[in-house]
């Protein structure tokens, strides 16, 4: 009797001809200046169709970004004529080459963000990112400072990307160590999320490596294609990865809101290219929006707990600029010293200090980002987006009378932990 079964021959060797050399690329050139001045090199990997190219879709959302915003259109150097996709759809590829982005309106040396934190992010988000697929078809699940990232993982159960159930850490779509411009640029009110950035919908549970040495590298991004969300590489650092995961369809969470993983597109562009962007910006001759001070920026408090003195200060170094490499500057306000894309935290927070304490307070300016937006909302649909995040017409108006209310009663303030309760939500221990 025998209980054993057939193993089988040996797998064969890997096909590894589908590794790009990364030769084949897509260049963005700047056209306002005489040499063309290099914007971006993409690299145009196989996509699903044996084809090599970049989703045409994914050139334009990227080269909008770096216009600051502004719409466009790409051109073959030296062309006169539009590139425009068939029957409009902007899923095709677009093929190694050299070209130019050419904003609407116009306007020839069009003024260029050479970093993340000169990039102000849109009150709407493009039209075909408000798709169910890129998330936030659900309330986030309720959660807080210090149990979120449990949460997350809890509620992904595997890596979005891969599928891998071991090896799952807590990824920050906006890097945590981007508080300050997210307090800047308003976040809390554009998502009207009250939690902020240590949050479930700013949050993806995904395999520890392809954190660390992938997404904080800025080599891959998330972005949608042909109605879903994908992984996209963006450098030549994943050719590997690429061969099986380049336009690989994502599950996007339904918490997820969907501008947090616009901004993540963003933030990844700048980090990816911000050798070639920073020479950009030494340019004299080259417009590029300046970056705003963010050293009178205040973030929450963090907690500081006995016995974990040496850790905290190796992170807080970090996380809040710490050792300077040679010739970087250092704020001198009470907040800390002044943050550089180079110095951000990664998105991880596996091995991050205790959560920041009494993060569920609006700022005057959230609230008036809050009315702006309110006010935006007459007389056009809601996006789906904006439906699952709570927002409707004439929402602001309760932002603003807990926000006087707050200022009022400053006791409220004083109380660690505490947050209001969303409308629906289950009353439990965990709100006030």
């Amino acid at each position: 009797m025998s209980i054993f079964l057939a193993g089988g021959d040996p797998k064969p060797v890997q096909d590894t001809s589908n590794v790009l050399d990364a030769t084949e690329t897509v260049h963005i050139y700047h056209p306002g200046y005489t040499p063309l001045q290099l914007m971006l090199i993409l690299v145009a990997y196989e996509a699903p169709s044996g084809q090599r190219g970049v989703p045409f879709s994914v050139v334009l959302d990227a080269c909008r970004i770096l216009a600051n915003n502004q719409d466009g259109t790409v051109r073959v150097v030296d062309a006169d004529v539009d590139l425009t996709a068939p029957d409009d759809d902007k899923s095709h590829l677009l093929p190694p080459g050299r070209y130019t982005y050419h904003v609407t309106g116009g306007e020839a040396r069009y003024a260029v963000c050479t970093s993340f934190r000169a990039w102000t992010p849109p009150p709407v988000l493009p039209s075909h990112w408000d798709l169910a697929a890129m998330g936030a078809r659900a309330a986030p699940p309720t959660s807080t400072a210090s149990t979120y990232s449990a949460v997350v993982k809890m509620d992904d159960g595997r890596c979005a990307v891969t599928g891998d159930v071991s090896r799952l850490e807590n990824s920050h779509l906006v890097p945590e160590g981007e508080a300050r411009w997210w307090h800047l640029r308003g976040m809390n009110a554009i998502t009207n999320n009250i939690d902020g950035i240590n949050s479930p919908p700013n949050c993806l549970a995904l395999r520890a490596d392809l954190i660390g040495a992938g997404m904080d590298k800025g080599h891959l991004v998330f972005a949608p294609y042909k109605g879903t969300a994908v992984c996209v590489c963006l450098t030549k650092e994943m050719a590997d990865f690429a061969v099986e995961y380049h336009l690989r369809a994502i599950e996007m969470p339904r918490r997820i809101h969907p501008m947090n993983v616009y901004v993540r597109f963003a933030w990844g562009l700048f980090r990816g290219f911000q050798t070639l962007l920073r020479d950009l910006s030494r340019d004299q001759s080259v417009v590029t929006i300046e970056e705003p001070n963010f050293s009178y920026v205040t973030t929450p408090e963090r907690k500081r707990t006995d016995g974990n003195d040496a850790r905290r200060d190796e992170q807080e170094g970090n996380a809040y600029g710490g050792d300077k490499k040679q010739g970087q500057e250092q704020s001198n306000t009470d907040e800390g010293p002044l943050l550089t894309d180079d110095d951000s935290q990664g998105s991880s927070d596996d091995n991050a200090l205790e959560p920041p304490l009494d993060v569920n307070t609006w700022t005057e300016r959230d609230v008036e980002i809050a009315e702006a937006l309110d006010a935006g909302l007459d007389g056009r649909p809601l996006a789906p987006y904006e439906e699952a995040a709570g927002m409707y017409r004439g929402y602001s108006k309760a932002i603003r009378l807990k926000h006087e209310y707050r200022k009022q009663h400053p006791e409220v303030s004083a109380v660690r932990r505490a947050r209001v309760a969303r409308m629906g939500e289950d009353d439990d221990e965990q709100s006030v």
